[in-house]
């Protein structure tokens, strides 16, 4: 960021003429030399980014191939070639509006989580200290990543912590990322030259890996695959991976039963009998109910039908009500008491006939509205009652890699397959079928029983589970 040439020319320039000339070309030079040249979009914040990413990347292209810096007119680490650099990048991104990946994620023009390919521009360490019970407290890593263009900060799990500190990763290295979130103090799109410390992204390490040096920065058009043998229990989210299947376990279900302590509790597992029987006894007691609730409604209809006859009996011709008149207030107390149980032959002693008439209209209108309301009032009652099951299905897998790398496979996955009926795997095939030797892509799978997990040696066997959002690809 701080170095500056002595001389525009692209001839090395004498001792002599280095001590004799006064004018250092640093950013702020390049910013006013590409605003002579028309390039108005450009600002010293804009400049000052690309300086050190343009001379880094410059650096180690001279040191990949130092020739043609022997010969003025093909030598690369001079202001000329860096200005061309510079140019190149105002024409491409700020006048043709090409933007690069950090900015498009920055923006949330771009989700975080797509696979793409970064370099290690700096690593930084908390200064640990003592909390709060006197511990010592060991110093955090935070990788800054680029993408050649921009750079934003990256906080990093336990399995890329133990890699920074064994030096597998550092300055340089450039690494295979996806499935990495985004994380803002605020919810809205930030301009990428203002985001550096306004929000950060999230690795995982089991969806990261060390990329090729050759390897082009920025998204890639397909994602990187893991194996089995480079997962670690503390490593999240395993984006993709490919698997053969070895065995597969039957299908078995687990109830969620919420209890009056608003706890949930797990009831199972069950195989598919034991399931069937749980799930005809609950339709039965479901439908026990429902005859009941509904008989209940009948009769209540029916008690109130016959006070209304009784009413009507009573009042003989007396008038009603006219269409354009509400009934006093106190007809709908009556009714309540009627509807609570009350003794219609303790009423009739105190009611005028008109007042029985009132009564008795008012009575077959809700026992009209009772009808209508009769199904929606069951369910109600029902879904407190006999609330409907919360049941998931699964089977467990067992699954070794189908691709691997350098390393030889050694380590078998045990696999919590969660709603395994409801796959399908093509036409023909039962839903959830597994079968030996069957090949799949399967995508975002969490680490289970960290600490069961064994080494990568012959023999060993580590365990995952799906989510909602995995899904099974069968391959040809």
């Amino acid at each position: 960021m701080y170095y500056a040439f002595n001389t525009e020319s692209s001839v090395i320039p004498s001792a002599s003429q280095i001590a004799g000339s006064s004018a250092l070309l640093d950013p702020q030079a390049m910013l006013e030399q590409l605003l002579a040249q028309g390039c108005r979009l450009a600002s010293q914040a804009w400049v000052d980014n690309h300086w050190g990413l343009i001379l880094w990347k410059v650096a180690g292209m001279v040191s990949l191939d130092p020739k043609p810096e022997s010969n003025p007119g093909t030598r690369r680490w001079c202001w000329r070639h860096i200005r061309e650099q510079f140019l190149y990048r105002y024409e491409k991104e700020l006048e043709g509006g090409a933007r690069p990946p950090l900015r498009l994620i920055a923006t949330q023009d771009a989700p975080a989580s797509l696979p793409m390919v970064l370099c290690v521009s700096n690593i930084s360490w908390s200064s640990g200290g003592v909390d709060h019970d006197g511990l010592v407290m060991d110093q955090i890593p935070e990788l800054e990543l680029t993408d050649g263009w921009y750079k934003l900060r990256a906080e990093v799990d336990g399995a890329l912590t133990r890699a920074i500190k064994k030096g597998k990763i550092r300055v340089g290295r450039k690494l295979a990322v996806q499935n990495a979130r985004l994380s803002s103090d605020h919810k809205d799109p930030t301009e990428v030259l203002e985001a550096y410390d306004r929000c950060h992204l999230v690795l995982a390490g089991n969806s990261c890996h060390l990329a090729p040096w050759h390897a082009k920065l920025g998204f890639s058009s397909s994602p990187s695959f893991a194996t089995l043998g480079s997962l670690t229990s503390d490593g999240g989210v395993v984006t993709i991976v490919e698997l053969a299947v070895v065995k597969a376990h039957p299908v078995a279900f687990i109830e969620f039963v919420e209890g009056s302590d608003g706890k949930t509790r797990r009831i199972g597992p069950r195989n598919e009998k034991e399931e069937m029987k749980a799930r005809d006894q609950w339709a039965r007691r479901r439908e026990d109910l429902a005859s009941k609730l509904r008989d209940d409604i009948d009769r209540k209809i029916s008690t109130l039908e016959g006070y209304a006859h009784r009413l009507d009996a009573k009042a003989g011709s007396a008038q009603g009500k006219t269409e354009d008149e509400d009934p006093p207030p106190h007809i709908d107390t009556y009714y309540d008491d009627l509807e609570e149980g009350g003794n219609l032959g303790t009423l009739l002693c105190r009611l005028s006939k008109s007042e029985m008439r009132w009564l008795s209209e008012t009575i077959r209108k809700n026992c009209a509205t009772l009808r209508e309301n009769a199904r929606e009032e069951t369910e109600k009652e029902l879904a407190f009652e006999c609330p409907p099951r919360k049941v998931r299905n699964f089977r467990v897998v067992v699954a070794e890699d189908a691709r691997t790398r350098e390393r030889k496979a050694y380590r078998r996955a045990q696999i919590t397959v969660w709603d395994v009926l409801d796959l399908g795997f093509g036409e023909g095939t039962k839903a959830g079928a597994f079968l030996p030797d069957q090949r799949f892509l399967v995508t975002n799978l969490i680490p289970t029983q960290q600490s069961a997990w064994m080494a990568n040696e012959p023999g060993a066997e580590v365990y995952l589970t799906t989510r909602r959002d995995s899904k099974w690809t069968k391959m040809n």
